[in-house]
């Protein structure tokens, strides 16, 4: 049984004096329009938009008996459904990780804004490891808002990782390859809605960022933040652990008007509530590899970071991460997620105050004749 937590704040006094006559703005321009999704369309997917995933909406309503699910962008973004007016859910949203599979035999897709799960051993080839930042070694489940249940201890298993506040909004990671053939499950994606007037998530709505499977290789479960003056409804946000086997995801709500706030939040002890109503921090905080295996990589750069060394190229090469707009010592992952073989770690500390941007380069050992993707996080 799923534990579930029903959040009642009927009744809370409100602190935030006069606040109610400010003005909040989501950052939508309205240039997308109206979305909206009728019982009669069944699924429909939207392609994430290039390259920052926003929409910009005037409204939003997705009703009972519609599944809104996302592709997601090259870059693999979270979705950020930003809207002018109201947002009204009584259908479902899917952002969860596709299912780790043995034919064909690959890890499974994150949901937008999550992670991949590692390839299976196949014909002599090894197993690869889980991708982002809470991803698992091979034959472990990753990690997110905590580890993983059942038997946590497990050397194999991700590493927890981000805030309750979802600043910035990250996806769950990805489980670890099988050395018997199944593919690591994709990490649930993340998710951001903001509107400047009211989300309205109803008895029927429901929002899910669920790992993906199998459950002995379970991906991460991913993140939901809504922000919005009033938020309201009894509907269901779910980022509960894949077959209790995964890790559970973060969900976050940020608004002032809370006295018809009682959403179903599955499992319980993984929400935080607050008055945070900023859509995005400012200035924002960014991580940028700038230089990897004598490449040098544009900052913005809207492609994941890969390299391929011959068997005759030099093992070891540098990698360079660059800091913006963070303070103080700012600790830092940087992980080579080989498409087989382990992954390989190395951590390091940029110190921002001496100067913004400013980077830290690192030695790393990369595994030769095999697609190797690059990724830096924060700790």
């Amino acid at each position: 049984m799923k534990a579930l937590r029903t959040i009642s704040l009927a009744g809370l006094f409100l602190f935030a004096q006069g606040v109610f006559g400010q003005a909040f703005d989501s950052g939508s321009d309205g240039t997308d329009g109206a979305l909206v999704i009728g019982a009669a369309s069944g699924t429909v997917t939207l392609n994430v938009p290039e390259p920052d995933g926003i929409f910009n909406f005037t409204t939003i309503t997705i009703q009972h008996g519609a599944t809104l699910m996302f592709t997601p962008n090259r870059l693999n973004t979270p979705v950020y459904m930003l809207a002018t007016g109201d947002v009204n859910i009584d259908g479902d949203i899917d952002i969860g990780g596709k299912n780790g599979t043995t034919v064909p035999p690959v890890g499974g897709q994150g949901g937008p804004g999550g992670f991949a799960g590692g390839d299976p051993a196949l014909a002599g080839s090894p197993a690869g490891p889980g991708h982002g930042p809470g991803g698992a070694h091979v034959d472990g489940r990753a990690a997110h808002n905590g580890l993983p249940l059942h038997v946590p201890d497990d050397p194999n298993h991700g590493v927890p990782y981000g805030s309750p506040l979802l600043v910035p909004l990250v996806g769950g990671s990805g489980g670890g390859g099988s050395t018997s053939g199944f593919g690591g499950g994709g990490g649930g994606g993340a998710l951001l809605i903001a509107s400047n007037t009211q989300i309205i998530l109803s008895g029927n709505g429901d929002i899910s960022a669920i790992g993906g499977a199998p459950h002995t290789h379970a991906g991460s479960s991913g993140s939901v933040r809504l922000v919005s003056p009033k938020v309201s409804g009894n509907g269901r946000i779910s980022v509960f652990a894949n077959s209790g086997f995964g890790a559970v995801g973060r969900v976050r709500i940020d608004t002032i008007n809370r006295r018809e706030l009682s959403i179903s939040i599955n499992p319980g002890g993984v929400l935080s509530v607050g008055g945070f109503m900023r859509v995005f921090a400012d200035p924002a905080p960014s991580l940028a590899l700038t230089h990897v295996a004598g490449k040098n990589i544009p900052e913005g750069t809207t492609e994941a970071v890969m390299v391929f060394l011959p068997n005759n190229a030099p093992t070891t090469q540098q990698v360079t991460v660059q800091a913006r707009n963070y303070s103080g010592q700012l600790p830092i992952r940087v992980t080579l997620n080989p498409d087989s073989g382990s992954k390989v770690i190395e951590d390091a500390t940029i110190d921002m105050t001496a100067g913004n941007p400013n980077s830290v380069s690192v030695m790393m050992d990369f595994p030769v004749n095999t697609p190797v993707s690059v990724e830096a996080n924060t700790k």
